[in-house]
């Protein structure tokens, strides 16, 4: 069984880390998914299902930082992370590449200034895939793995809702599991 986390629950959860720990420093407050809606190349703010958001959650929101949302495009949230890594780069924090994009390397706490400096570009996850800002995110969660099961892909549930392990074969392709998975994001979490 091989544990595979979808693009966007890894940003997620990378996200929501790295805002704890800004959280706890002082700093600021604080994944991927196709559309067949389209791209207009900016990101937009979408509400939480429910009324029910933390404050902290509205001040991140209003900090001017960029908003992704579950219908942003894989393109679209590429782009948008690669402005955060640019930055990170240009204030010498070391890394590699994936394909032609910067992916820095490391902890955020080996380079805690260029990551302070480069906050107003670090992209807001949907305030759906975060637990603090979505009190149902657990059933949510619940719903997605469903979705991905009856959909063909056999996955099975981490405990604590951060991804999942694969749970037997699966006659997908890459591509058709991406779109499930988008698929099952934008049901699920809506």
């Amino acid at each position: 069984m091989s544990k595979r986390t979808s693009r966007r629950r890894s940003a997620t959860l990378a996200a929501v880390a790295a805002l704890t720990l800004l959280s706890a420093c002082g700093g600021g407050s604080g994944g991927n998914g196709k559309t067949a809606a389209k791209d207009t190349g900016v990101a937009s703010i979408k509400t939480p299902k429910t009324s029910g958001a933390s404050a902290s959650a509205s001040a991140a929101a209003e900090s001017g930082r960029p908003q992704i949302r579950l219908d942003t495009s894989y393109a679209e949230t590429d782009r948008l992370w690669g402005v955060f890594w640019d930055c990170l780069r240009d204030q010498g924090v070391p890394g590699g590449h994936k394909g032609s994009q910067f992916v820095p390397d490391g902890k955020e706490s080996d380079h805690p200034a260029a990551y302070r400096a480069c906050l107003p570009k670090r992209p807001l996850t949907p305030p759906e895939l975060d637990p603090a800002t979505n009190p149902h995110y657990m059933d949510d969660y619940r719903t997605y793995i469903r979705c991905l099961n009856d959909g063909g892909l056999k996955v099975k549930a981490l405990p604590n809702g951060g991804g999942w392990n694969y749970d037997g074969q699966s006659s997908l392709t890459q591509a058709q599991q991406d779109e499930l998975d988008h698929d099952c994001e934008l049901k699920a979490y809506k």
